[in-house]
């Protein structure tokens, strides 16, 4: 039980952390008393900076640690399937009511809802901007100038969030965050099924390698981007595929697809009988073919976070999977210091984020190095 009285604890403080971002233009709520306690967060996260970011850090590395912990404790079997799905549990029940910390795209995916529920208008040929003096909402958006950048279906998902949250803004934005949950669980649940038709011995290694990496944590249950969803089709269609029940497979791939589109470079897999090492590197591949074309951004790890989890033996993997995992959120830290994304911020991005990839590729080669020279003697 200690695992999951640790991850409750960082939960809770990941959840008041993440009060400390709330927006300068944003009142949660009209209660009087919350509106100075959500001052008091401010405070911290737009004007004593520095404490700000020894925060965080402090934060993510306890959450890497622990990390760390889980996946030795289920390997040695000193923590139960119970306990682990207990620590899920509580993680996820908790993080639902944090604030969407490091996500301005969380507000677009209520409002492009908003757009359709409350105005009737299309929200791929209007902007929010065109909304002004009229929402109070623009305050806090951002990316107002642009139409939708969202599939027609994600926004059919965000439609029964929003309609059932009753105008209430913290209602609206549980009630998504809730969606984003879910796909969290139902992927966790969707690894388990697939290991324990291929891997049994490793099921619960895989699971809780996806469930309790940081990033995926963090990007899902805090910032709460729509790629969860889309990676709990993915994987669901795998589910069913080892079912024989492929045209359910082929309907919920296809789902996937018209959630973000990225998961468009997993149909080869479909075609050739989803065999794991080909799922990573297809996605693999989808996820280089976009670095190419622009920024990285933290939450595109979870494209690949769930089929490196299907892996759970090759360790030299999950190790760079690790590496990769800090790399891409320190580079909030930078931000959350200077509170700007102008020099000398984006150097410094760049250092933070090689500087643990790089010590993972090294820890990784070399253990590849001395596997190979064990198993030939």
């Amino acid at each position: 039980m200690r695992i999951v009285i640790l991850y409750g604890i960082l939960a809770l403080a990941l959840l008041l952390y993440s009060f400390t971002q709330i927006d300068l233009g944003m009142t949660l709520t009209q209660a009087s008393i919350w509106q100075g306690i959500q001052k008091q967060f401010q405070y911290v996260g737009y004007f004593n900076r520095s404490l700000s970011t020894v925060l965080f850090i402090s934060i993510l590395s306890a959450y890497f640690l622990a990390y760390i912990g889980v996946l030795w404790g289920i390997q040695k079997r000193k923590i139960s399937s119970k306990t682990m799905w207990l620590a899920i549990i509580v993680t996820a029940g908790i993080l639902v009511f944090s604030y969407p910390a490091f996500s301005y795209d969380f507000f677009n995916y209520l409002f492009t809802a908003k757009t359709v529920l409350v105005y009737h208008k299309n929200p791929y040929l209007v902007i929010p901007l065109q909304f002004a003096g009229v929402d109070p909402w623009l305050s806090f958006m951002h990316w107002t100038h642009l139409p939708s950048a969202y599939t027609p279906l994600w926004i059919l998902v965000t439609l029964p969030p929003f309609f059932f949250g009753f105008g209430y803004f913290l209602l609206l934005l549980w009630g998504l965050k809730a969606v984003m949950v879910g796909a969290y669980i139902f992927t966790i649940i969707g690894i388990g099924k697939i290991l324990e038709r291929v891997d049994r011995e490793y099921m619960y290694i895989g699971m809780a390698s996806f469930a309790f990496n940081p990033l995926i944590i963090i990007e899902s249950l805090v910032s709460s981007h729509n790629d969860i969803v889309m990676m709990a089709l993915a994987v669901w269609a795998i589910v069913f595929f080892q079912q024989k029940k492929r045209w359910i497979s082929w309907i919920l791939l296809s789902l996937s697809i018209g959630m973000k589109l990225m998961t468009i470079f997993l149909i080869p897999s479909f075609m050739t009988g989803w065999k794991r090492n080909t799922m990573l590197i297809f996605m693999s591949i989808g996820f280089m073919a976009v670095l190419f074309q622009r920024e990285v951004l933290s939450w595109y790890w979870v494209w690949i976070v769930p089929f490196i989890s299907l892996v759970p033996r090759k360790w030299n993997v999950c190790i760079i999977s690790y590496g990769v995992s800090i790399g891409l959120l320190l580079r909030y830290a930078p931000f959350l210091y200077y509170g700007n994304w102008d020099p000398p911020v984006g150097e410094i991005k760049m250092w933070v984020m090689w500087v643990p990839i790089a010590i993972a590729l090294v820890i990784s080669i070399v253990m590849e190095v001395k596997d190979r020279q064990i198993s030939s003697k």
